[in-house]
């Protein structure tokens, strides 16, 4: 039932960041020139529609994706028709790339405005104090006790829990000095030092890639959270850098999974999706911003791979026309297309089964049926 209730939330995320994209194709139609045959979000039957004065706006069936069906936009259509005005192969070369580009630059200004959102609505996260420790790791032996706030790491003030793990990663040593806040009575507390020698050890990061890490081996407080916002232009700047990472990493995971130094069964695909909007949902409205923001980047990485089937292919051929100021050929664009298509079907497939391991929604259904 939690699974279903996820289908939800889901669904708005989905939705709002499809559409975000293909209205910025189709306001660069409209900026170029380029009439718009048919606006869609969502693939396959039409559940409802409504006739503009020239475009069809449609939503349909299957919510993962959608087009702008520009007027005039292959060759075989413009010889059947004939050349007219608002063609797209009719527009100047570099119309045609602000048309294909337009989505992807909607996708990261949609994710700048929401992680601007966030920053400035506020959200919670783990303060410093200690909650519990680990056993055979350092911090247990000592002299720290559960309920003491770490208020500095070797003289580097900390506020949160991000900052405390980032001030013991990047101390130069790993004997830490950490200056707490302990409560000695209901009303009064005092500052007390305490020296902790960090265990180093070796770990893989999120790209599969042997690091060193320090860990003291403490954990946060559950209930001592810290409330983190942001003016304005602050927030313009973290979202910014939020943007830019997301991005830099996307970027990072897809060339360490095409490369074999990172599995790809690390990808999430739909279902995987729908849980992580659920798990957001039950958060708070910053999660699920936050999480639509995350996407938004993804979805605007991966549309720009050079993949015919996705804007990036697209852009490619462009490029190429550019270059050799010829278009390529109508038979070579559409067996790229269709190459693309089905790789990108291959691929969907994987994702979706990968979500389902990941998930144990396979070993579930078998034990509905008594296997």
């Amino acid at each position: 039932m939690s699974f279903l209730i996820s289908i939800v939330p889901t669904l708005i995320v989905l939705g709002v960041l499809i559409l975000i994209h293909e209205l910025g194709h189709f306001i660069a139609c409209r900026l170029t020139g380029v009439k718009v045959e048919k606006f869609s979000i969502g693939f396959g039957p039409e559940i409802f529609h409504w006739q503009g004065k020239e475009t069809r706006y449609v939503v349909s069936l299957l919510p993962l994706g959608g087009f702008v069906k520009p007027q005039g936009e292959s060759v075989s259509e413009v010889e059947e028709t004939g050349s007219r005005d608002g063609d797209y192969l009719s527009a100047p070369l570099a119309s045609r790339i602000l048309i294909v580009v337009a989505g992807v630059i909607m996708n990261y200004f949609l994710a700048f405005v929401l992680f601007t959102s966030v920053f400035m609505m506020g959200r919670p996260i783990p303060g410093t104090t200690i909650g519990s420790f680990v056993d055979g790791y350092p911090a247990k032996e000592s002299g720290l006790v559960a309920g003491d706030r770490v208020v500095q790491v070797n003289q580097t003030q900390v506020k949160n829990w991000n900052e405390l793990t980032e001030a013991i990663t990047t101390s130069a040593t790993p004997e830490l000095f950490l200056l707490v806040d302990r409560k000695s009575s209901a009303q009064h507390s005092e500052l007390v030092s305490v020296k902790v020698q960090a265990r180093v050890e070796d770990v893989k990061d999120v790209f599969g890639k042997e690091v060193q890490v320090r860990r003291l081996g403490i954990t946060p407080h559950p209930e001592a959270n810290e409330f983190e916002r942001y003016a304005f232009f602050p927030s313009l700047q973290k979202s910014a850098q939020a943007v830019w990472t997301l991005a830099a990493m996307t970027h990072k995971a897809i060339f360490y999974m095409i490369t074999g130094r990172m599995s790809l069964k690390t990808m999430a695909g739909p279902v995987g999706i729908i849980a992580m909007t659920g798990s957001a949902a039950q958060l708070g409205l910053p999660y699920v911003l936050q999480l639509a923001a995350t996407l938004s980047v993804s979805l605007a990485v991966i549309n720009l791979l050079p993949i015919p089937a996705l804007d990036g292919g697209h852009l490619l051929f462009l490029l190429i026309e550019g270059i050799r100021r010829k278009r390529v050929s109508l038979a070579a664009q559409e067996k790229a297309a269709q190459a693309g298509f089905v790789l990108l079907m291959v691929l969907m497939v994987f994702i979706v089964y990968n979500d389902l391991v990941n998930l144990d929604v396979l070993n579930k259904i078998k034990s509905m049926f008594g296997q």
